[in-house]
């Protein structure tokens, strides 16, 4: 995996981590903490990492964690779109001005600062679609985008296969639950979405959408159905310390091998993004958009934007991303594939009244 690559999948990582609840959150934030400071202690020794079974273990995992969330999110307003369109646009600018990225990584960047700004304020129940466009468009440009611009029409045709067989998956996963004992539910729960990715990338189509898919229609037939047997309380993985710490753990060792030296200019930048993202959420909270609740305070917004700025300003390569048509693509499937479920899901699926919270 090249150093652009390698950096992407730290960000997706960092971003993973940050949006996790652990107990003990504030020393969770310590050693994340921790973990952004090692990228400036050379390594003893360069590690053979294993990208692909990293990554196969890694997406299911925050596709999972993070699109469980979404599933009853409803139509905020054109309001709340425009303005984290603005904010996209503002951080954008902001970094193409100064040279720190060419402007199609600015994009890329400002679209990940204006989810992980969604994210921040949001409450736990009340999540929204516009709080995971950046994971999304980081997974599908790390391991799709390229195939997509390649050979378009058989990479279409593989996002249609990847979906049928994560519909598939689900289905068949909904009614094994009644004839398991209710504390393995979890396991399968979190288990089909690992088939689905597996068994799509064994066979040449879209993983990442089998993968995706899977987790929407299961959890939105757990959440919105009548059925006989449900998942009592949908596993949070990166909410426990175990998955928490194997993610975080991950973070510290690809940041490690990141090696990158400081300057004087990063810690402006970083002071000044978060400044930036500071105000957008007040900003927010004056204007009632929804995903900027008060009971957030505004050292923890600010905390998220810096601790995701200061690893990403630090490892992201400053000449790279030159091709716009990878982040252009790696959009529009993160749009069509999440749109294209959700509209499937309501039509044949309709929303009653057996609506469950999500832990």
């Amino acid at each position: 995996m090249i150093e652009f690559e390698h950096t992407i999948f730290i960000i997706l990582l960092l971003s993973g981590i940050l949006n996790a609840k652990p107990p003990r959150q504030r020393w969770a934030t310590l050693v994340i903490l921790v973990g952004v400071l090692l990228v400036f202690l050379p390594p003893a020794r360069q590690i053979s990492i294993p990208w692909e079974i990293i990554l196969g273990i890694v997406i299911p995992l925050l596709l999972w964690q993070n699109i469980r969330r979404i599933i009853n999110s409803n139509w905020r307003g054109w309001g709340s779109t425009i303005f984290w369109g603005i904010t996209v646009l503002i951080f954008s600018f902001a970094l193409w001005l100064v040279g720190v990225l060419n402007w199609s990584g600015a994009f890329l960047f400002g679209i990940i600062i204006a989810s992980m700004i969604w994210r921040a304020g949001e409450p736990e129940a009340g999540a929204s679609y516009l709080s995971q466009m950046g994971t999304l468009t980081l997974i599908f440009l790390l391991t799709e985008a390229e195939a997509a611009i390649q050979s378009p029409n058989f990479y279409l045709g593989g996002v249609f296969s990847g979906a049928f067989i994560g519909v598939g998956t689900a289905l068949f996963s909904v009614y094994l639950l009644r004839m398991i004992s209710p504390q393995l539910h979890p396991w399968i729960s979190i288990g089909q979405v690992y088939i689905a990715y597996w068994f799509s990338y064994f066979i040449g189509v879209s993983a990442v959408t089998a993968a995706l898919i899977s987790v929407m229609v299961f959890v939105w037939l757990n959440q919105n159905r009548q059925l006989a047997y449900r998942v009592k309380k949908l596993p949070a993985p990166l909410n426990s310390w175990t998955g928490f710490s194997f993610v975080l753990g991950l973070f510290l060792l690809l940041g490690w091998q990141a090696h990158q030296p400081v300057s004087t200019l990063l810690f402006i930048e970083v002071i000044a993004g978060t400044f930036l993202g500071l105000i957008i959420t007040w900003l927010g909270r004056k204007w009632n958009i929804a995903a900027f609740h008060k009971e957030q305070a505004y050292w923890m917004a600010g905390a998220r934007i810096a601790l995701l700025l200061f690893p990403s300003l630090v490892l992201w390569p400053r000449d790279t991303l030159h091709n716009p048509a990878q982040l252009t693509v790696a959009i529009g499937i993160a749009i069509f594939v999440i749109g294209f479920s959700h509209v499937g899901l309501s039509y044949y699926f309709p929303q009653g009244a057996y609506s469950k919270n999500i832990s």
